[in-house]
């Protein structure tokens, strides 16, 4: 058996793979899925894989990752298929996937994969959730812009106004995002 690590949810940032990888598994009736199984679900032109493409060595090294965790556990085909290895999503998995999809992204840019990524999965586990994470994501949103518009002037010596520039691009991105989500 894996030995686990604790880890604190702020130290998880940037495991967007390994947190889809977690959802498709637990989307699945048992909660198990081989590599071949995965590797579908992430391939080009897949509602997943138009998000997050991975192929299937990225796949089988977020697994690893993820077994030490003790977010997966690798379970024996018997020897019946050489080198297929088919692992089960672990209750630990389970509590860390629904601790990740309750958060919203904390910046504009996570949206066009983090927040979309959360958003497949939700929408495939439990339509409540999914419906709570716009609902806290429109807020989040509402809350950068307001920060972005009254944050107070940066220092413009080397290219006056560009930083007004920079900060008024962002508050359109994060209104478009979050005009985007009340849709």
């Amino acid at each position: 058996m894996a030995a686990t690590r604790s880890t604190p949810a702020g130290s998880l940032r940037g495991m967007t793979a390994e947190h889809a990888v977690l959802g498709v598994l637990a989307s699945t009736e048992n909660g198990t899925g081989h590599g071949y199984d995965l590797a579908r679900s992430f391939a080009p032109g897949s509602p997943l894989g138009n998000v997050l493409h991975l192929e299937s060595g990225m796949i089988y090294h977020h697994v690893k990752k993820m077994e030490k965790l003790g977010w997966l556990r690798l379970i024996s085909d018997g020897g019946r298929r050489p080198g297929r290895r088919t692992v089960a999503i672990t209750d630990e998995g389970r509590s860390e996937l629904r601790r990740w999809l309750a958060e919203p992204v904390q910046h504009t840019r996570e949206v066009r994969l983090d927040f979309l990524v959360k958003l497949y999965l939700a929408l495939r586990l439990e339509e409540s959730t999914a419906k709570r994470l716009v609902t806290e994501q429109r807020v989040r949103l509402e809350d950068v812009r307001e920060g972005l518009l009254h944050a107070p002037g940066q220092a413009q010596a080397v290219a006056p106004g560009f930083a007004t520039l920079v900060r008024d691009l962002r508050a359109m991105q994060t209104e478009a995002a979050n005009s985007w989500l009340a849709s």
